[in-house]
């Protein structure tokens, strides 16, 4: 479950989000008009997050040139058939 404060809330006491977005290390949803406006957390949390996104985002990158070349490598007649591919690993 989210957590969520309004805008009002944020006015009033600023120091009580602040103190829950660092003890949880979660966003906080901060809701005007009952709808999402804004979302804080703390800095080393959204940092470490980015960092994962980003090793996410290479890892992707990576997966997708193998996939591209693998593409390739069969429409140049690279490749063999799964089931010469299994007797080779010994798996059929």
């Amino acid at each position: 479950m989210p957590l969520m404060r309004t805008v009002s809330d944020l006015q009033r006491s600023f120091s009580e989000v602040d103190q829950l977005c660092h003890e949880t290390r979660k966003p906080v949803y901060i809701t005007r008009n009952g709808q999402p406006d804004l979302v804080i957390m703390d800095a080393d949390a959204y940092r470490e997050q980015a960092i994962l996104r980003q090793e996410i985002y290479e890892y992707e990158m990576e997966l997708r040139e193998k996939a591209i070349q693998a593409y390739e490598d069969i429409k140049a007649g690279k490749g063999v058939p799964l089931h010469e591919a299994l007797k080779r690993m010994g798996w059929e």
